[in-house]
């Protein structure tokens, strides 16, 4: 086999067993693609292509890491060298000498960037003083974008506008430490894409992450430009952008743009784009906050302005205490002070970019007291040629998941109710009385044989116990220890019996009818119950089942039904039909009280 290799030492990874297993799973199904792959169990350079199809320059750049990785006479990949590789991707970290890297997204950037080099080992043990020069960031931030839009072709301009920004104060090159950790402190969710990406391409998993997409046309963004838009500032759980107002449809109304905010109720994105002259700049807002037309103060922390084009720069808002922060101002009603849209400042006043009413103009300043300092473009004011607004709409992506996860525990919860024998039994029977369970028809003999218990008193066990459903819709039984066992029916017996018990106050008895044999259960009312709790009690005049507040026979103090004064606590007899397709009928014809 061309896979074997004499002297191979084992592999050292955190990976659990059934990890290993997965992923030598899908390397064998990743050959199977490929002739001469199958033959030879290797993964060549024509299966990362296709493997990666949405980034042929990731995938050509992942073979060669690769193997210069594995570093052997092989001309393909081994499983060994993919397990390797793997660890990073699925933990996010190796305890192998030679990938010690931070994250996944510095496995990306070594990857691309060590394009072309001959010697990877030996570039990867100085990783801590590479760099990284303009080409490369672009070409990483290029295959970053392809695996969140799952596209090959790109538009360029978003990238340029971001790499340029990242290297418009730079002569040379930037430390690859640095850039990543740019990434780790604006673009945290990155490491979550990178993950995504593996599993779905190369372990075969669908993939759990969305692309917000535009739902109408825009003059301004694409794809493209949503994708960095996410990376930077939007929820990690936008879904779609719809069109709120737009100057190219609802011309230029500021009320009516007033209204939409107001009764809107998810995040905006403001994009605002001026001509200058031979010169295009477009700029914007994202906010969090819920509108308010009342010329105050508003928005909140996770706001933020940004440039846009000719470079991509996000300004978040500062972690001043002392400064009262105003991210957003909406005024429309008050002549007083000045009517428009702002962003920025503090007290209706300073504002970072500020529209005016008739949204003809756009103000804006490279500083201010709420967001960080910077450009938004290079002239102070200028004319609005067009104006966007988006409402971002959420899908609860993660939530759907922990649905998931709660219904497997709730249906856990469930089985280990009906598998409580006080609980079980008493569900049965009041489901089956309201018609939830036509299908049983199993004897109460089985029943009490499996469950042990009565329904509101004493179990075989020797415990006295009590069914209190509290408040908030849970059960919860109380157990105190008594002398008590149950005596099951002698069907050969005629002559009625009675057993003594330890309290020799209570007593139990059989009963034998022409058609049918009733058990006699003792139900004791407890002496002290919690106030707070909602108590399930058993009528033994009405023959129901019902709540203590709302029952008419009930003393409400625990001693016994209304029209006996005694303190002391009672038993009732109570007949159960053995057959239960017929507890609805026979429940109250059968149901007696001692007094």
């Amino acid at each position: 086999m061309g896979n074997c290799v004499t002297n191979r030492t084992k592999m050292q990874t955190n990976l659990e067993k059934p990890q290993k297993m997965y992923i030598h799973q899908a390397f064998v199904r990743q050959t199977l693609t490929n002739p001469e792959s199958r033959k030879q169990m290797l993964l060549f350079e024509e299966n990362f292509i296709e493997m990666f199809d949405e980034s042929p320059t990731f995938g050509q750049s992942m073979y060669w890491f690769l193997l210069g990785l594995q570093n052997n006479e092989q001309k393909g990949i081994e499983y060994e060298t993919m397990l390797q590789i793997s660890e990073v991707f699925i933990l996010g970290k190796s305890e192998n000498e030679i990938l010690r890297l931070p994250n996944r997204v510095s496995l990306i950037l070594l990857i691309v960037s060590l394009y072309g080099n001959l010697n990877i080992k030996d570039a990867i043990k100085q990783f801590a003083s590479l760099e990284i020069t303009y080409l490369q960031t672009a070409r990483c931030m290029q295959v970053f974008v392809n695996m969140m839009l799952r596209k090959q072709n790109l538009n360029e301009q978003p990238i340029k506008a971001f790499v340029d920004a990242i290297f418009q104060k730079v002569n040379g090159n930037v430390p690859i430490l640095q850039l990543i950790k740019f990434f780790d402190n604006y673009m945290t969710q990155l490491e979550e894409i990178v993950e995504d990406y593996y599993y779905n391409k190369f372990l075969g998993e669908q993939k759990l992450f969305r692309n917000p997409q535009l739902q109408h046309p825009s003059h301004i963004i694409n794809q493209e430009w949503i994708a960095f838009m996410y990376l930077s500032f939007m929820h990690k759980d936008c879904n779609k952008l719809e069109l709120l107002y737009s100057t190219n449809v609802h011309e230029r109304n500021f009320e009516l743009l007033s209204h939409l905010l107001i009764e809107c109720q998810s995040s905006v994105l403001f994009l605002i784009q001026c001509d200058e002259g031979n010169r295009k700049y477009t700029f914007g807002a994202y906010t969090n906050f819920e509108w308010k037309d009342d010329a105050q103060p508003n928005g909140s922390k996770e706001d933020c302005v940004f440039q846009m084009f000719p470079l991509f720069k996000v300004y978040k808002t500062k972690n001043d205490k002392f400064t009262r922060s105003q991210c957003t101002y909406l005024n429309s009603k008050n002549s007083e002070l000045k009517q428009g849209i702002g962003f920025g400042g503090e007290l209706a006043k300073e504002f970072r970019i500020f529209l005016n009413q008739d949204l003809l103009s756009v103000q804006c300043k490279n500083h201010d007291k709420t967001y960080e300092p910077g450009e938004l473009m290079p002239i102070k004011q200028a004319k609005v040629s067009i104006l966007e607004v988006w409402t971002i709409q959420q899908i609860q992506g993660t939530t759907q998941f922990k649905d998931l996860i709660y219904q497997k525990i709730e249906e856990q919860i469930e089985l280990e109710e009906f598998e409580n024998p006080l609980v079980h039994l008493d569900e049965d029977i009041s489901s089956y009385r309201s018609g939830d369970h036509p299908s049983l028809s199993g004897s109460i003999d089985q029943l009490k044989e499996k469950d042990s218990c009565d329904w509101d008193g004493e179990s075989q066990n020797g415990f006295e116990e009590e069914i209190i459903i509290r408040g908030d819709g849970f059960e919860e039984v109380k157990k105190n220890e008594q002398g008590f066992e149950v005596i099951p029916l002698n069907e050969t017996s005629v002559n009625k019996k009675s057993t003594k018990v330890q309290n020799k106050e209570q007593q139990y008895q059989q009963l034998e009818n022409e058609d049918n044999q009733f058990e006699e259960v003792l139900i004791k009312k407890s002496d002290s119950l919690d106030s707070s709790a909602l108590q399930m009690v058993y009528n033994v005049v009405s023959g129901t089942f019902g709540q203590v507040e709302s029952d008419d026979n009930w003393n409400g103090d625990n001693s016994d039904w209304k029209g006996n004064g005694s303190n002391q606590s009672k038993s009732s007899r109570v007949q159960l039909s053995k057959d239960l397709a017929t507890i609805t009928e026979d429940l109250k014809e059968s149901t007696n009280t001692q007094y």
